[in-house]
């Protein structure tokens, strides 16, 4: 059981100003990491994206932009399954990220944590992200991309325990369907 949790924090629209990863290999999380990315919209924020995360442009005037950190990425992300929790805000950020710097599309599966959770647990009120983590009692920072990430990974695991997937490929199977990056 092998796949990497991604989560985007954003400045504006589609301009990613935090990316956070965590690798699942054999079903145990590894490393977790995130990167604070200079938007291509810099420096401008949107008030409100800039409230939900905290961060601001003085905290991105230092930070390379995506094209910059993108093959250190690439190694994370490239010929990988991914989860997201809402994945096709995440996926949408990345696609435009790559689109915006000319950058070729990576081979990519995914599927989104948030369908997952709705199959493994029909009766919370909320799939979102601080609700999961309220019911497993996973400590994290909320809406910083690193923590998201590794959340994700968390949820993740805990619902292919609930729906009894032990291989990726029972997640199309038995419950929903992995998408492509590049479709």
């Amino acid at each position: 059981m092998n796949f990497v949790a991604i989560d985007f924090e954003t400045a504006h629209a589609d301009f990613p100003c935090e990316i956070g990863l965590t690798r699942v290999t054999d079903g145990v999380i590894g490393e977790s990491k995130s990167w604070l990315i200079k938007p291509a919209c810099f420096p401008y924020m949107n008030p409100w994206n800039e409230r939900v995360h905290g961060i601001s442009s003085a905290d991105l005037a230092d930070a390379p932009g995506f094209d910059e950190i993108w093959p250190e990425l690439k190694l994370w992300i490239d010929d990988s399954y991914m989860v997201a929790h809402n994945a096709a805000f995440d996926m949408k950020v990345l696609r435009s990220a790559l689109q915006y710097y000319d950058l070729a599309v990576p081979w990519v599966e995914y599927f989104c944590s948030v369908s997952l959770s709705r199959r493994a647990w029909k009766n919370l009120p909320s799939h979102s992200l601080g609700t999961l983590c309220e019911f497993h009692n996973i400590r994290f920072r909320h809406h910083r991309a690193g923590d998201d990430a590794r959340a994700c990974a968390i949820i993740t695991l805990r619902a292919f325990e609930e729906l009894g997937i032990r291989h990726l490929s029972d997640v199309e199977q038995k419950v929903l369907k992995i998408k492509r990056l590049d479709k």
